[in-house]
């Protein structure tokens, strides 16, 4: 499975959470990049249809519910998928952002060692 650019910003965001994010919740947290919901609530549907995320529960949101997505597997599950397909197609090159990838891993290993 491929993530684009932005499908790969929201999963670092939910594989840096300990706990399912919203949709809120995920603008907020972005740093890199000024997200509107609705923007998020369109990547959320297409990572959902990739299966790349879950919904084990909604969320309060005052006076509402919300739906609070969380990774359906490790950054580390998706690198080793990620290599796999690249070797299998047989391609030199790396057609995805592995910047990315790499960030969440580092940001993972630190939290790990606190």
């Amino acid at each position: 499975m491929r993530l684009t650019k932005k499908e790969l910003e929201i999963m670092a965001l939910l594989w840096n959470s300990p706990d399912p994010m919203t949709a809120s919740e995920l603008v907020e947290a972005s740093d890199d990049r000024t997200w509107k919901e609705t923007s998020i609530w369109g990547i959320m549907k297409t990572l959902e249809r990739k299966a790349a995320v879950i919904v084990p529960r909604q969320k309060p949101t005052g006076t509402n519910y919300a739906r609070a997505y969380q990774p359906a597997f490790s950054i580390e599950e998706y690198t080793l998928a990620s290599i796999a397909d690249l070797q299998k197609s047989g391609k030199d090159g790396v057609p995805m952002n592995y910047d990315l990838l790499i960030d969440g891993l580092k940001k993972m290993k630190k939290e790990k060692g606190k």
